[in-house]
């Protein structure tokens, strides 16, 4: 009988028996071998199935937390594991909700820090008007018969649309540059106020920044991640955070802005968006300020103009 030598297809080394019928690590350089067409690893199949658990959510269904009920609206987006819906309670008086949703195990300690810290933050908070620049802690735990879910309620205010990720799919070439501009306040008007209290988000990213297109409004969620007491570093790295996600909404994920970006703002972002301690020495109300500028300087006196979704 003979018997063909198996090697590793990247640097040749031979390969145990076993690679016949499973997949075997090179002792060589490292690299996974499979004789299938396709291999779906087992940890990655884990993470893919606990996607679909909680994505596996239709409108019009029911989900029950903490003792409440609340129908699925429409979706949201997702952010890692955590899938987003906008629900309406089917209590005697119904509200709108975000409602965040994970199959993941550590989605039940998130949740439960992530609720901590928005109570926290709402606590410390002095005017009244401006408790509608956090979100708003309704629930939080497992979903009755929810297969191992977990979720996190918060109150949605009406008219937010879906996260920033979404409207960069929606335009992916880029914005018109002066939503960037509102839409960069909104996320500096939020931050100056929790780094005032000593807070820091830890996790700004398109995908926790929902969008209310009418009103030009940005609503931050995803505070799992929030520390205190971590310094201006920590707070310097959230606004260098959020110059690089107007940076992609303005369609500049390569080296340069586009040539659509008015260079006052464009040289503004990049700077922020690459330069954190030029974001530690301004702060979020001196970057607030520089836009302002940037943004009269680019397009002249202030204008409301509407964001057609």
């Amino acid at each position: 009988m003979f018997h063909v030598p198996l090697n590793c297809p990247q640097c040749s080394a031979p390969l145990p028996r076993v690679a016949i019928w499973r997949a075997v690590t090179c002792g060589f350089c490292g690299a996974l071998i499979t004789r299938t067409e396709s291999l779906v690893r087992r940890d990655t199949f884990r993470q893919a199935l606990s996607r679909a658990k909680a994505a596996a959510v239709s409108q019009g269904t029911t989900i029950e937390c903490s003792g409440v009920g609340y129908r699925i609206i429409g979706d949201l987006g997702c952010t890692g594991e955590t899938s987003l819906y906008l629900a309406c309670s089917t209590g005697a008086h119904p509200y709108l909700a975000t409602v965040c949703l994970s199959s993941d195990p550590g989605a039940a300690s998130r949740f439960t820090r992530e609720a901590e810290v928005l109570r926290q933050l709402a606590a410390g908070v002095v005017s009244g008007l401006a408790l509608r620049l956090l979100p708003d802690v309704v629930a939080h735990g497992p979903v009755v018969d929810g297969d191992g879910r977990f979720a996190l309620v918060l109150r949605h205010p009406a008219g937010f649309w879906g996260n920033l990720a979404a409207l960069n799919q929606r335009f992916p070439n880029g914005i018109d540059p002066r939503h960037a501009v509102w839409i960069w306040r909104r996320m500096l008007e939020v931050l100056h106020l929790v780094h005032g209290m000593g807070w820091a988000h830890g996790d700004i990213r398109p995908e926790h920044g929902l969008v209310h297109p009418a009103d030009h409004g940005v609503l931050l969620i995803g505070w799992g991640s929030a520390v205190k007491g971590e310094g201006a570093k920590a707070c310097a790295e959230d606004l260098s955070r959020s110059a690089r996600v107007v940076m992609m909404l303005l369609g500049g994920a390569g080296p340069a802005m586009p040539a659509a970006v008015p260079e006052p703002l464009s040289r503004l972002v990049s700077n922020a968006g690459h330069d954190v301690s030029f974001c530690e020495s301004h702060g979020a109300s001196g970057l607030d300020a520089l836009l302002r500028d940037a943004a009269r300087e680019a397009f002249g006196p202030p204008a409301f103009v509407p964001l057609v979704i």
